[in-house]
């Protein structure tokens, strides 16, 4: 029974150690990331310097949202469209909206499609 706990206990040291050393390399990593993002600050600055113009920053990409709709909104949409199916995307609606309404709703609602193209069927 010694064995099992020592060998338990082993295992929760080597556990330990194994966080530890992660957290200690995402600790250097994040550190190197500010580093690198101070002397990229100071080579814009010199570039504007020499150059008179200040140095445009890349522009992140912004993830375009769709409309939330309440479930009556919803129904009433379904009730006019073909056979009780939208595409959510086609329509510009909140992927993740339509999921929370479908699973607070089983038998009102079905998600269906494939891949990025998926779709909600009104079942009754």
């Amino acid at each position: 029974m010694t064995t099992n706990q020592s060998a338990s206990a082993r295992i929760e040291e080597l556990k330990a150690l194994l966080a530890k050393a992660q957290n200690d390399a995402v600790q250097e990593l994040r550190d190197r990331r500010n580093t690198l993002a101070k002397e990229l600050a100071e080579v814009d600055a010199q570039i504007a310097a020499l150059t008179g113009e200040a140095v445009e920053k890349p522009a992140r990409k912004v993830k375009s949202v769709g409309k939330s709709i309440p479930l009556q909104e919803l129904k009433e949409l379904l009730a006019t469209s073909p056979d009780k199916t939208l595409s959510i995307r086609k329509e510009g609606l909140e992927l993740r909206n339509i999921k929370v309404l479908a699973e607070a709703n089983p038998t009102l609602l079905k998600l269906g499609g494939k891949g990025p193209w998926p779709t909600v069927t009104l079942l009754k």
